[in-house]
Order: C-alpha cells, then structure tokens, then sequence
C-alpha cells in the first residue's frame, strides 16, 4: 500500500517501536514530507542517532521525500482550524496536507487523527 507516512511512522521503525515495521516491508513507496523528515531527524539526535545515520537507514528503505512547497502550506495552514481542537501540530497538518494534496491514504500512530473529519483516509498504524 502506498501512502503518505507521518514522523510518528518513521520513528516507530527508527526506535524500533510497534508499527515501524510496515517501512521495512515492500508494500512502498511511502512519501515524507520534507518538513516531516525535520521532525525525524530532530527527535533521533535527541536519541543520540546522527542525522547522517538516519538518512542512510532511512535511504534504504522505500520511502521518498517530497517537498514541502506554497500549495502544500496554504493546505496545512487552511487544516489548522479544522483541527486545533485536537491540538494537531504544524508536523501533523503538513502530513494531512501533502495526504491530501495527492489523494492518498496517511498512515500515522497517533490516535487523535482518528477523529479528524477532513476527508482524508487516516490510517493508523497500532
């Protein structure tokens, strides 16, 4: 299955959490924004991970970066209030947008996301 995976995705496979898995299968390509990559590389350095070891892993894996361009900002900034009271952060939104933007399902771990009513496919993924 392809999908648009958020950073809670990744870090599940990086930090070997349930879920992470998929990634490691060959059900890909999966899509990460590039804004989302931020996010991944962020919390693996506060785990001790180099942001050059993390992309080799992560360019192992069937998972391309897209970039995080005008259409895709107006479309997160648009979702803020349509999700502000789940408290969906700048992270989430840029997911749902790029989710959206190409139609495809969004594969995340966190629950809240269930709740959303946008018209997007959410999928969790434990």
């Amino acid at each position: 299955m392809r999908g648009v995976v958020d950073s809670s995705v990744v870090l599940a496979y990086l930090l070997d959490e349930p879920g992470g898995e998929l990634l490691a299968g060959h059900d890909g390509p999966f899509l990460l924004s590039t804004v989302n990559l931020t996010e991944v590389l962020t919390v693996t350095m506060e785990h001790d991970l180099a942001p050059e070891l993390v992309l080799r892993i992560l360019n192992s894996l069937s998972l391309d970066h897209v970039e995080h361009g005008e259409d895709d900002a107006i479309r997160a900034a648009r979702l803020r209030p349509l999700s502000r009271h789940l408290g969906l952060s700048l992270g989430d939104r840029v997911c749902l947008a790029l989710g959206q933007r190409l139609d495809m399902p969004v594969l995340t771990s966190d629950r809240r996301w269930a709740d959303l009513d946008l018209g997007i496919d959410v999928r969790l993924i434990r």
